[in-house]
């Protein structure tokens, strides 16, 4: 079932001045018209990599730069991401989309297709080749005659003329990739010569009314929540806008940089720029060589696997507002409803369960992207110059979430920063038995059998996706070494088989304290350890573990528990989350992971808290043993909710709204 957008960024188009409105005038909206674009519509400036990319593509497709010089010189281009293999931009100007701007990842290469209004422009001042077909039906792959040209793309018509598609050169013929049914010509407009100064001047009005709406906002919330106001600030363009206006409104704040130890030279060079510039103080949260040494625990993080967020960002900004605001601040973050799904669908006040004393807000919700950057523009805001060379987002050089263009920029730009990344990638495609294409083609970046890496993997003959062995094979390549083989049920109780004893004699004493912080009862007869819930019975002998009953929710919850007490005796990274959010301060560290002391409250907030038990545990063990790699969605779990309302009880916060996406999940 298609996912729809909450909410939709409008761009509207004077026809008269050939340039985009962001909040037209009410007397005015009726001379204007919505440019149509793909939802959630969130344009952007085309910046000058953008351009010099759009020109390269657009010579190598049709042999000239003709094309580009009628429908983008001296125009302002806009760009908006659409969803496809990788990533696609609608190309806009003058009102009207004339194409595609996408990578092809299979053939390493930035291409260029014509939209219907595109082909209609250029079709008539003949920038492009075309080719009759008399045929009543037109269909995706269909293969038309190749005429003689150079072109890597030519308009299809019918023998009455009529545009019906777009063919590409694939293996020496000409096959439709894109059909087209009857559509109405483009819009006309001016056509007038345009720059960014044109717009924003256009614009001046309606960023204003932005402006003093967001600020309305900051004032608001910290009129309820007295804290310190603390900038996120990341080095990108809409923490820059948030920073902006949070120092309009309050005239002094701290800003908070999370240095996750992957950022890029540029980033880390612009937050120094920007506090300078401000006069503000900067506290910087650091991850340090966290990510590089927790990897080989966790194995490569993946879109539905943000290890790496809770490891290098939550924690570290935990620890250090923790020292630096004690007793809670107002965070100011750059987050706006047309990033994605879930910050469409965020609350504009939340706290995440990872820095519960934080009341997070952002005042630019409802800012697109193009607004974002006039704003910068009109006030001369002091961005990350990686923009101007094409990269559209900033912050970990690796992250999952990146799309394989994005990875090519930066195997470009930072050959050294990426081959580091590549060689830890090739190390854990040895130990998971994945082909070269697992790293080429970044089959990496999700860890369940999504849909995205079924859709890549059916264009590659011989891949199969067994996420059953690739887990198996994980937890075993990891420092916790442990996997579980085999799960057997009767009778309403499970007994499981691992690669490994379970519980080594090491461990014991530190495993037999967290499971009393369990609020469980725990023996040990001969060989056999007994734990013993207010529900369920476990049994653990050398390398099997026995669970009765294993019926209901509650089994599999008091067996998660204990899992992840296991694991964490077996591999923990040492973040000290744990230590960080224990309301009694009982927790010390040992080599073999958290040992709680008396008195403990048996709360639970340790392990709700830790990576480890979070990620590795919820997302890897839980599944082979449920037998399901979605398990980590079950409503029985523990989510965010819980935590954060005992959060508020043990630490007695005041209410901050509900937890929102924070785009760390």
């Amino acid at each position: 079932m298609p996912r729809t957008w909450p909410k939709v960024a409008k761009i509207y188009w004077d026809p008269y001045d050939d340039l985009p409105v962001i909040q037209p005038r009410q007397d005015e909206i009726d001379l204007y018209y919505v440019l149509r674009l793909t939802e959630p519509g969130d344009a952007k400036i085309a910046r000058p990599g953008d351009l010099a990319r759009l020109r390269e593509t657009v010579i190598n497709e049709f042999g000239s730069d003709k094309l580009y010089k009628a429908l983008f010189e001296d125009r302002v281009v806009l760009l908006n991401k659409v969803p496809h293999w990788d990533l696609m931009w609608e190309v806009a100007s003058s009102g009207n989309v004339w194409g595609q701007l996408y990578f092809n990842p299979f053939i390493d290469s930035w291409r260029f297709r014509l939209s219907y209004h595109g082909a209609y422009e250029v079709l008539d001042r003949g920038l492009v080749d075309h080719v009759k077909v008399d045929s009543k039906y037109f269909y995706t792959n269909m293969a038309v005659n190749s005429p003689s040209t150079s072109q890597r793309s030519i308009v299809v018509l019918d023998y009455k003329g009529r545009i019906r598609g777009i063919a590409e050169r694939v293996d020496g013929r000409f096959i439709i990739t894109k059909t087209f049914y009857d559509q109405r010509p483009p819009v006309e407009t001016s056509r007038k010569p345009s720059s960014i100064q044109d717009v924003v001047k256009k614009n001046i009005d309606g960023l204003m009314a932005l402006e003093e709406k967001s600020i309305r906002h900051l004032l608001r919330v910290h009129r309820k929540y007295s804290y310190k106001p603390v900038v996120s600030y990341s080095g990108g363009k809409d923490s820059l806008v948030s920073l902006h206006l949070a120092v309009k409104a309050f005239g002094s704040v701290d800003v908070l940089f999370n240095d996750t130890g992957i950022e890029l030279p540029e980033t880390l060079n612009n937050v120094e720029e920007v506090s300078g510039k401000y006069g503000l103080n900067l506290v910087t949260a650091s991850a340090g060589n966290m990510f590089w040494s927790a990897v080989e625990t966790f194995g490569p993080p993946g879109k539905d696997y943000r290890w790496c967020c809770k490891i290098i960002k939550l924690v570290p900004i935990a620890k250090t507002s923790r020292v630096k605001w004690p007793n809670g601040a107002l965070n100011i973050v750059g987050q706006r409803a047309y990033e994605s799904l879930d910050r469409a669908k965020s609350p504009v006040l939340w706290r995440n369960k990872w820095v519960p004393h934080l009341v997070s807000t952002t005042p630019i919700q409802d800012w697109s992207q193009l607004s974002i950057w006039l704003y910068i523009y009109a006030n001369n805001l002091p961005y990350n110059k990686l923009y101007d060379r094409g990269f559209d987002r900033l912050g970990c050089y690796l992250c999952p979430s990146s799309y394989l263009a994005e990875f090519k920029d930066v195997s470009t730009h930072y050959p050294c920063l990426w081959g580091r990344w590549v060689e830890v990638l090739n190390r854990w495609r040895s130990r998971l038995n994945q082909p070269e294409e697992w790293v080429k083609y970044g089959l990496w970046r999700w860890l369940t059998p999504a849909s995205a890496k079924k859709r890549i993997s059916k264009r590659l003959p011989g891949y199969v996706i067994d996420w059953r062995r690739e887990y198996v094979s994980r937890l075993l390549s990891s420092q916790a070494r442990l996997a579980p083989l085999k799960v057997e049920r009767e009778g309403g109780s499970a007994r499981i088989l691992f690669n490994d004893v379970v519980i080594d004699e090491e461990s014991q004493q530190v495993f037999s304290e967290n499971t009393r912080m369990l609020a469980s009862k725990i023996w040990r007869e001969g060989g056999t350890i007994f734990i013993e819930t207010k529900n369920t019975r476990i049994r653990v002998a050398g390398n099997t573990m026995f669970v009765e009953p294993f019926t209901r929710d509650e089994n599999v919850e008091d067996l998660a528990d204990i899992l992840k007490v296991i694991y964490r005796t077996r591999s923990c990274v040492k973040c000290a989350s744990c230590i960080l959010w224990c309301p009694l301060n009982v927790i010390k560290m040992t080599p073999r992971g958290p040992l709680p002391r008396t008195p403990c409250p048996s709360c639970k907030l340790c392990i709700d808290t830790c990576p480890l038990a979070d990620q590795l545990v919820e997302k890897v063990v839980i599944p082979l043993i449920l037998d399901n790699p979605k398990a980590f969605k079950r409503a029985s779990r523990r989510h965010s909710d819980h935590t954060l309302e005992l959060f508020s009880k043990l630490y007695k916060l005041p209410r901050g709204g509900k937890e929102a996406s924070s785009g760390l999940g």
